[in-house]
């Protein structure tokens, strides 16, 4: 193992380690503490990027300034058995996305630590935060369809708000 994949190895595991003890200390309220941590970096990794109210356009936004940040996040639509990408229900939109390449989902996986706990609440926090920057005026919310070794599946669920 190269020396730089060595130091990723060891930080993924500090990760795991470190989420694992939040969670055991704080119990589900570690959950809310990541995903507003989370939140508050997606705002801001988000600043300087285009806004619009397509959807589509904002995961590509999205994707671009994760890139620019350095952070490889392998995410896309997916439609799956549903006719459209986007459908509406009860005046809220929503949006399957694949997400492949997860650098959450590779830090868990060093330290053997289960997903859909802290660590992916701070993930979906970041990627709430950036949509609602990229798409001014709405809320927006992730949530685990599926969780898998080699992709998630989620849905990401956003309203217009004044």
């Amino acid at each position: 193992m190269d020396a730089d994949l060595a130091r990723l190895h060891a930080a993924a595991y500090f990760v795991g380690a470190l989420a694992h003890g939040a969670e055991k200390n704080l119990g589900k309220g570690c959950n809310s503490v990541c995903n507003l941590a989370g939140k508050r970096f997606g705002l801001e990794a988000v600043q300087d990027v285009a806004q619009t109210s397509d959807p589509l356009k904002a995961v590509e936004v999205l994707r671009q300034a994760l890139t620019a940040h350095g952070l490889v996040w392998d995410f896309e639509p997916f439609a799956g058995e549903r006719p459209e990408l986007v459908t509406e229900e009860d005046g809220k939109h929503k949006l399957r996305l694949v997400f492949r390449t997860c650098m959450v989902r590779n830090a868990l996986f060093c330290y053997a630590h289960e997903q859909k706990q802290s660590l992916c609440y701070m993930a979906h926090g970041v990627f709430a935060g950036a949509m609602e920057r990229i798409m001014p005026n709405t809320r927006v919310h992730l949530e685990i369809i599926q969780a898998g070794p080699n992709a998630c599946l989620k849905e990401m669920t956003w309203e217009v708000v004044s």
